[in-house]
């Protein structure tokens, strides 16, 4: 009975969406062209390189060895493993869904433990830099100070990690860093040559990149849900469409709301939040393994909490009006 009360909702909402994609195609067709449009100016060009880096590395079983100069500061902070740092390095280099697919391809390989991976996942799928950089600092919020985005956003979530690493999960991982179970005992993968890897590094890389457009497509062209019905309540129509998609999102908070503390403190909750669609991504890439999403969910929530608080103690500190 469950699951026929589930699918009666889900064909419910499928019908929904197509009668809105139906009777609404200009408005869906300019929502999709927003998710087209970032994903071919920004998403493309900054993620793909990094795909097919992070596939070379991972699939020619170098990745330990490629992050052995961060090694040197960064395990005697974290106290994990190489494989757990290549993850934290390229999850806030790259950005998300790289973080996320790091952590997942690493645990299949057997190189993290489920434990150490559910970790990494908590603190490392993130927004990029490259994204907050470009879309983010160039077209949403440029008067937004780089060192104030850089703490929001990444620093942040680094110290977080470093507070799970040293409470939630502190037993669990110093047990397995002390033993070393971090070895990776597959086979001798290692011994063929690294370009041997390039082509499937490579079409791994255009399913990947294909795919998060994909999504960002799609996600976006479901805002014109909340267009439809929610726009006469804007307070709604405003979490609605900042909950699905984070591009389609932002541009809404910027349109509608004035500024001020809370149009600053919704633009820092859907960058830290992701939307819906990358969360989607990201249990697409968890699917069948042991990983528990709620968790997932829950740290994201409170790495949003955190970077609101921290916004509201800078203009409590600093007197800012938020007024540009």
């Amino acid at each position: 009975m469950k699951i026929l009360g589930k699918n009666t909702m889900w064909i419910c909402f499928l019908l929904l969406l197509a009668f809105c994609f139906l009777f609404y195609s200009e408005k869906t067709t300019e929502y999709a062209y927003i998710g087209l449009k970032t994903w071919f100016d920004r998403m493309i060009i900054s993620l793909f390189p990094f795909m097919v880096l992070i596939n070379l590395l991972i699939r020619s079983g170098l990745a330990e060895a490629f992050v052995k100069p961060f090694s040197f500061f960064l395990k005697p902070v974290f106290r994990n493993s190489d494989a757990a740092i290549f993850v934290i390095l390229f999850g806030f280099l790259a950005g998300f869904p790289l973080g996320a697919k790091c952590a997942v391809d690493l645990y299949k390989q057997g190189k993290l433990s489920e434990t150490n991976a559910e970790y990494l996942l908590c603190f490392c799928n993130n927004i990029g830099p490259a994204y907050m950089l470009g879309f983010y600092m160039q077209t949403i919020h440029p008067q937004m100070s780089t060192g104030l985005a850089i703490v929001c956003f990444y620093v942040l979530p680094l110290l977080y990690g470093i507070l799970l690493r040293y409470t939630l999960f502190y037993k669990k991982l110093d047990r397995e860093y002390a033993s070393a179970l971090h070895t990776y005992n597959g086979s001798d993968i290692h011994k063929k040559n690294v370009l041997y890897f390039l082509p499937d590094a490579v079409s791994g890389a255009l399913v990947q990149i294909a795919t998060l457009g994909g999504y960002m497509i799609l996600f976006n062209a479901a805002r014109i849900v909340p267009y439809v019905f929610l726009s006469k309540c804007p307070t709604l129509f405003i979490a609605a469409q900042s909950i699905l998609e984070i591009s389609g999102g932002l541009l809404c908070i910027k349109q509608a709301l004035l500024p001020g503390f809370f149009r600053e403190a919704a633009f820092a909750f859907v960058f830290v939040f992701n939307g819906l669609c990358c969360h989607f991504q990201t249990f697409s890439l968890m699917h069948g393994l042991p990983f528990s999403k709620q968790k997932y969910m829950l740290h994201k929530i409170i790495l949003c909490s955190i970077t609101v608080f921290t916004l509201y103690c800078f203009e409590k500190s600093y007197n800012i009006k938020w007024f540009f």
